[in-house]
């Protein structure tokens, strides 16, 4: 049958050789083989997908930062224009408010002495009453420049009218002459385009802004220290007794960060030194009229040579009010507690305005206008002096045009007090105390989106929209 010997041999035996049996079990050598392979391809996969997953969500991620990277640029451009706006207007609300200064008011009884039906009242002792001769009203006040301000006053679009319904803007009216219909479809679609578009009036815009107006001339100006005579002695007067209070004593009774101690009057002649010619030390009289600040012996850097590191006096004009903590005995306390009450932007021949707000330059300006040579204990009593303070802003209430000069002086002689006669003796041109002022601080922030960006500037005021002074930026 074609057999081999050793198959007819396992024939005869009863055994047939065949395909060698496995264990039961056991996968084969092809499917194991098969198996690692799919292994190896899982793996391959789930790399391939952590790795796509890191790169898809790495570029989301920098797209999502790219986007808002451009979106507060464009917001901090929108905001820094909404500071502009802001500061614009505050500049244009000044001018109206030197105009209101220059406005003459009418005497009633001059013009009924022309029209012949009676003449000028004597005041007392038969002299002239005073007549103020221009109006007082502080505009800037009154007014409040923001972004609302604005929206109410023009149509723009997307903005509410005052029902809160929104109020719509007419289409673009396109000139014929302007139109492109020759067969061009990218023009004609742009001329379409054009026709579609709403116009968009001034007041729309997306962002907002204020910006608030402070009188830099209600404070006491520490420039005036170096005019000599009466103006120096009276503002050094002043701002000893603002240093001293009670209130500030602790001010005064630690060490600064430099380990220097100094006193109301040290601050105040370091004041003057500063920014004086000399080199010399100046002391400080506060009763002397004619020369409050005599030349010493000292050299006026002495206290600056323990500074760490040590520098030199300016001797120049100050460039912002932040050059005083330059200054011996002016520190982070001395300033939040005298900054709002102190100005070096001025200008040197500037007086304080009485139009203030501030109880504390308020006091200071009643005892600038009691006489010197008089003195009333009942100004050192807190309790006297907020008395006389609420008479003079009922009296400022109840002014039609402002309060003068003159209006303040009778308050205060109302109360019992005797008036320095170099005041009274010559309201108008006094060199102690005004009601009106040239110098004023802007203060605009812009807001669009979550950015904010703040401008101030001090201006004074002129012929035009005023001279900047100081600037800056935030």
């Amino acid at each position: 049958m074609g057999f081999s010997y050793f198959q007819q041999a396992s024939r005869r035996r009863g055994k047939v050789p065949g395909p060698v049996p496995q264990a039961e079990g056991l996968p084969s050598k092809a499917a194991r083989k098969d198996r690692r392979s799919r292994g190896v391809a899982l793996i391959i996969a789930i790399v391939s997908i952590a790795l796509l997953t890191v790169v898809a969500s790495e570029f989301a991620y920098n797209t999502r930062v790219d986007l808002q990277l451009a979106a507060n640029q464009r917001d901090e451009v929108r905001a820094y224009y909404m500071a502009r706006s802001g500061m614009s207007l505050g500049r244009l609300l000044l001018r109206f408010q030197k105009q209101v200064d220059q406005t003459p008011i009418p005497n009633p009884m001059a013009m009924l002495s022309q029209l012949g039906m009676g003449g000028p009242q004597p005041g007392a002792g038969g002299t002239q009453a005073f007549q103020p001769q221009s109006l007082n009203i502080q505009l800037w006040k009154l007014a409040r420049v923001d972004c609302h301000m604005l929206k109410g006053l023009v149509k723009s679009d997307g903005a509410e009218g005052a029902e809160g319904a929104p109020v719509e803007t007419d289409p673009v009216e396109v000139d014929p002459a302007f139109r492109m219909d020759d067969g061009d479809e990218s023009a004609g679609a742009a001329t379409q385009m054009a026709a579609t578009m709403q116009r968009r009036s001034f007041g729309g815009f997306e962002g907002c802004f204020l910006a608030t107006i402070s009188d830099e001339e209600e404070k006491l100006n520490v420039m005036r220290l170096n005019t000599g005579g009466a103006e120096a002695q009276a503002t050094a007067a002043r701002m000893v007794d603002m240093f001293a209070d009670k209130r500030f004593e602790f001010l005064w009774q630690q060490d600064d960060a430099n380990r220097v101690r100094s006193t109301p009057q040290d601050t105040v002649i370091a004041m003057k030194d500063w920014a004086d010619e000399d080199a010399t030390q100046s002391a400080l009289n506060p009763k002397d009229p004619t020369n409050p600040f005599q030349g010493g012996f000292a050299d006026e850097g002495s206290a600056y040579s323990r500074y760490e590191p040590r520098y030199e006096v300016k001797n120049g004009r100050f460039d912002s009010l932040d050059e005083l903590y330059r200054l011996h005995g002016v520190n982070d306390r001395f300033m939040a507690a005298f900054r709002d009450r102190l100005t070096v932007y001025p200008d040197i021949n500037s007086k304080p305005n009485i139009n203030t707000d501030d109880p504390i330059m308020l006091g200071l300006a009643i005892m600038s206008a009691a006489d010197p040579n008089r003195p009333d204990p009942r100004l050192t009593d807190p309790v006297f002096l907020n008395e006389l303070i609420s008479r003079i802003r009922a009296a400022r209430m109840f002014s039609f045009f402002g309060m003068s000069v003159a209006d303040f002086l009778g308050v205060v002689e109302q109360a019992g007090i005797a008036v320095n006669p170099l005041i009274k003796g010559n309201v108008a041109q006094n060199r102690y105390l005004g009601d009106k002022s040239k110098t004023f601080t802007i203060k605009s922030v812009g807001e669009a989106g979550s950015v904010q960006k703040t401008l101030t500037a001090v201006i004074r005021l002129d012929d035009g929209l005023g001279k900047l002074v100081y600037y800056r930026e935030e």
